[in-house]
């Protein structure tokens, strides 16, 4: 059946032709097109997510091998103080080191009574009680020295004291460190925990 005469004749199938062809669009259109659009937006997203974690783990992994490297950094740092802290069977060259200082600083040792080592934490503690003459500045200048040659000594308690008259500047002196060493079979052998 023609539907149309002029300009050129048209039939009901053309017609017919012609809704099929635009239903063929449309749902290439619908089931094609669209779904790949979405397809391609998903992917691109996800393709911006991966780059974005991807340097975000790359970051994670540069803070952890600077984190790692400082704490091999401070391992080490942590061993060779443990090994620079002093065990029970240092005591009598810690002593003597003490003397040497006193000379240095020109104070003169009357009496030296370390007292028996104490648990304390970690640690043992040894009170050394010393007693000595000199001029109060030399004592400042011995326990500076003492405390920059060991830093695990510490000053407990002094006590200054000078004849009212008298013409030498001397004091007598009297004070007690405290030493904190390691006990024996405590020291860390390989600078690890104890």
């Amino acid at each position: 059946m023609i539907l149309c005469h002029k300009p050129r004749p048209i039939y009901d199938v053309d017609l017919l032709g012609a809704v099929g062809v635009a239903l063929l669009a449309a749902a290439g259109w619908l089931f094609v097109a669209v779904p790949w659009e979405r397809t391609w937006r998903d992917y691109h997203a996800l393709s911006t997510r991966y780059a974005a974690r991807e340097r975000a783990r790359q970051r994670d992994v540069a803070e952890l091998e600077d984190f790692q490297r400082k704490l091999t950094q401070l391992s080490r740092t942590v061993a060779e103080q443990v090994n620079d802290i002093p065990g029970v069977d240092a005591m009598p060259r810690l002593l003597r080191e003490m003397t040497d200082l006193a000379k240095q600083a020109q104070v003169d040792l009357l009496s030296v009574a370390p007292q028996a080592a104490t648990p304390d934490g970690a640690y043992l503690v040894s009170d050394i009680q010393v007693a000595g003459r000199g001029r109060s500045l030399d004592f400042v200048r011995f326990v500076d020295a003492l405390a920059q040659q060991n830093p695990y000594y510490t000053l407990r308690a002094f006590s200054i004291g000078r004849a009212a008259a008298g013409p030498q500047p001397t004091c007598e002196l009297a004070w007690t460190i405290r030493l904190y060493l390691w006990p024996a079979a405590g020291k860390p052998e390989s600078g690890g925990r104890s």
